[in-house]
């Protein structure tokens, strides 16, 4: 029996991410490819740290304070006017600075002039400066033309295109996000908005199993289902070979056990697909593998067993095959020590059990609450609201619980 670690090496092996170029516009949120290289200075220009008045340091010796006449003013994108010896120049925040080497900056705070917009006045006294400090930004003091601004496996996100933009970059070279397929499997399941009639249910998978690949950063999502009683092995293999033919993920759920109808099995098992059980509950057995060059990931139908194994392994497999190398693996993502309160479902002897749940802050801290005190992997109905899934490490039976877990956040 795999461990769940063990069993998500498996899956992120299966990730093979494409490169592709993209207009910087069209880049945020994939992941850098290769290092994006700056074309400009940043700054672009000597430039004022601050709202006030350019002098030579000259000017200011001995004990102030010092009056000078003003000679000129720069304001925000205007070419810069010498500072004649002697003299005071205004100048605005990002103002490029006349050429200069003993030229400061003195913030408008410490001369007479009134902040805010005053007209140009004729002379300045400065009342103090600060040694040692000129409040000018050099050009190149950020980065420089040729230095790398952002690595490989950067995240094309709000910072990065900042800098970017800033550095005259035009165009990335990006892994492409990939796009997936869901294939749902069972005649005994009904799409919404329909109404089920007899023995049907509604279908929940199709739609919470799209949305945790969207979430993970698919770039498209596409919805299918098969049926599994007469015919059904050629039903499903006849959506399987348009979902590999088409997407770069196929995911599907039900099928995977030891029912006479398990078309999911059937119709995949050999020598590029694993199928068996997991130590984890929900969700024990599982699929594996590949169907030609496009990864398979087989979860169980159960609707909670599919949305804790969804999480567990869909979400790293999508996230790997658009370019992320790290926050992957269980121990690597993001997650908090919360405390959980009565009722909350016992450890299991032997497996790991992913319980869902919803979690709040307040003073003390991040608190879990579990969204069955039964924890069926049937009980869809209970799932409303979570946000979040912890893993409770295989314990002895009739241990007193412990009053903490970890707890993996699915959403804000």
């Amino acid at each position: 029996m795999r461990t769940i670690a063990g069993h998500t090496e498996v899956v992120l092996a299966l990730a093979s991410p494409r490169r592709e170029s993209r207009l910087l516009v069209d880049a945020t949120g994939h992941i850098l490819a290769a290092p994006a290289t700056s074309r400009l200075s940043i700054p672009p220009f000597d430039n004022s740290a601050m709202d006030g008045f350019i002098a030579h340091d000259a000017d200011l010796g001995g004990e102030g304070p010092w009056t000078l006449p003003v000679a000129g003013d720069i304001p925000a994108g205007a070419q810069p006017v010498d500072c004649p010896p002697g003299a005071a120049v205004r100048v605005m925040t990002g103002a490029a600075v006349p050429r200069g080497g003993d030229l400061v900056v003195i913030p408008v705070e410490q001369t007479d002039v009134a902040a805010g917009p005053v007209p140009l006045p004729e002379t300045v006294t400065i009342h103090a400066r600060t040694p040692g400090r000129s409040h000018i930004r050099r050009a190149g003091g950020d980065i420089a033309p040729g230095d790398v601004v952002a690595e490989a496996g950067t995240v094309c996100d709000a910072a990065t295109v900042a800098a970017l933009v800033s550095a005259g970059v035009r165009e990335v070279e990006v892994f492409a996000r990939p796009t997936v397929a869901v294939i749902t499997t069972g005649d005994e399941l009904v799409s919404w908005p329909d109404t089920p009639e007899g023995a049907t249910i509604p279908n929940s998978n199709l739609p919470m199993l799209a949305r945790i690949a969207k979430d993970a950063g698919a770039a498209s999502v596409v919805e299918l289902h098969a049926g599994d009683r007469a015919g059904g092995e050629h039903d499903f293999r006849r959506v399987l070979e348009r979902a590999a033919s088409q997407y770069d993920v196929v995911v599907t759920s039900g099928g995977v056990s030891a029912g006479a109808y398990d078309v999911v099995k059937e119709v995949t098992a050999g020598a590029t697909m694993w199928f068996g059980h997991v130590a984890q509950r929900p969700g024990g057995p599982q699929g594996v593998g590949s169907w030609g060059s496009t990864p398979l990931v087989c979860l169980p139908g159960n609707p909670v067993a599919a949305f804790v194994s969804a999480h567990l392994y869909l979400w790293p497999l999508v996230r790997a095959a658009a370019g992320h190398t790290t926050g992957l693996r269980l121990n690597e993502r993001a997650h908090i020590r919360a405390r959980i309160g009565d009722g909350f479902p016992q450890p299991h002897p032997e497996l790991e059990r992913v319980v869902p749940v919803t979690v709040t802050f307040g003073p003390e801290g991040a608190r879990a609450a579990a969204f069955s005190a039964r924890a069926g992997s049937h009980m869809v109905g209970s799932l409303a609201g979570v946000n979040g899934f912890a893993v409770l490490p295989a314990g002895a039976r009739g241990a007193e619980p412990a009053p903490e877990a970890d707890v993996w956040l699915t959403r804000l």
